[in-house]
C-alpha cells in the first residue's frame, strides 16, 4: 500500500521521549523512505531506508553502491545503521528555526537519498 503523505513532522526528543512538535515540512518526493526523524540537542536525526524488504545479497550490494560521501559534500554527517532488517542511514543536520530553510535542507537530503535508491535498484534488479 502506497502512502500518499506529503509532510514530515519533526518532534523534539529529550531522554528518549518525543516532547513537542517543532514543525511540519512539505517533502517533494521520497517521504516513503523516511523511517523516522526527530530533533535532539538542535540536531535533526533523519533515518532513511529502502522502499521495500531486500535480500541478504541486495543488502550488501546497496551499502556497497550507495554514495555516502555525497552527504559530506552537502555539509551533513551520516552513518550506516546495519543492525536493521533493511539498509538504513542516519543523516544528521543542524535544526534551524527558519521553516523554509529547514524544509529545503530536508528535501535536499531526502531527494538525494531517493535518487540513490532508485539508481541502485535499477542496477541490481
Amino acid at each position: 500500500m502506497e502512502i500518499d503523505a506529503k509532510a514530515l513532522v519533526l518532534m523534539k526528543r529529550e531522554n528518549g521521549v518525543l516532547q513537542e512538535e517543532l514543525g511540519s515540512y512539505q517533502i517533494e518526493e521520497g517521504l516513503n523512505l523516511v523511517y523516522k526523524a526527530y530533533v535532539e540537542n538542535d540536531k535533526v536525526y533523519l533515518f532513511l531506508t529502502t522502499k521495500d524488504d531486500v535480500t541478504d545479497e541486495e543488502f550488501t550490494q546497496i551499502y556497497d553502491m550507495y554514495n555516502i560521501d555525497e552527504y559530506s559534500q552537502m555539509g551533513y554527517s551520516v552513518e550506516e545503521i546495519d543492525d536493521e532488517y533493511n539498509p538504513m542511514w542516519c543523516v544528521q543536520l543542524d535544526f534551524v528555526d527558519d521553516h523554509q530553510e529547514m524544509e529545503e535542507r530536508l528535501n535536499e537530503v531526502i531527494l538525494y537519498h531517493n535518487s540513490e535508491i532508485n539508481r541502485i535498484y535499477e542496477e541490481i534488479r
